[in-house]
């Protein structure tokens, strides 16, 4: 029997090929909660939207470019994703709203203590990686410079026009 003129494709190749789909799946489902968060006021937008811009760098990364720009959800996003900055209000909401979700959900289906124990747990441990998450410099509250100099008040240019004429 004759080789083959083509090299047979590595096996890994395979298993690469097949994780940037799976990669592309997920990352597109966490765009959907995003989504979703957007209409829901408790599911948030910009943690799912960082899982799918995590996962599209690893399958996708031309589709990161529409996160990254978001007019509100970008900065966030990108400070993120360049240095694992996360800011104060980011990290108050998510332990609030892990710790509110814990709450509701212990009352409305009363699960037994150890799996109350371990959802705690997780929720505890995720909560403490937030809160250790560098927060990077504050933002500008102003963005428009105010010059108070006394001298230019009383020059002729500060003037109103009817009053230079006369």
């Amino acid at each position: 029997m004759k080789p083959s003129a083509q090299p047979r494709e590595p096996q890994t190749a395979g298993i690469h090929q097949r994780r940037h789909h799976l990669y592309n799946i997920l990352a597109w489902i966490c765009f959907g909660l995003g989504v979703i968060g957007i209409l829901l006021p408790l599911m948030p937008t910009t943690v799912f939207w960082i899982c799918a811009a995590w996962l599209w760098l690893r399958s996708r990364p031309h589709r990161v470019q529409f996160l990254v720009g978001h007019p509100r959800f970008g900065e966030s996003i990108r400070r993120f994703l360049e240095r694992g900055e996360i800011c104060r209000t980011g990290k108050k909401a998510a332990v609030l709203g892990m710790a509110g979700s814990l709450s509701i959900w212990l009352l409305v289906f009363s699960p037994g203590w150890p799996l109350s124990l371990l959802v705690g747990a997780i929720l505890a441990t995720v909560a403490t990686w937030i809160a250790r998450r560098p927060e990077g410099p504050p933002k500008s509250t102003t963005s428009v410079a105010v010059r108070l100099d006394p001298g230019s008040w009383n020059s002729p240019a500060s003037k109103p026009a009817a009053s230079r004429s006369r």
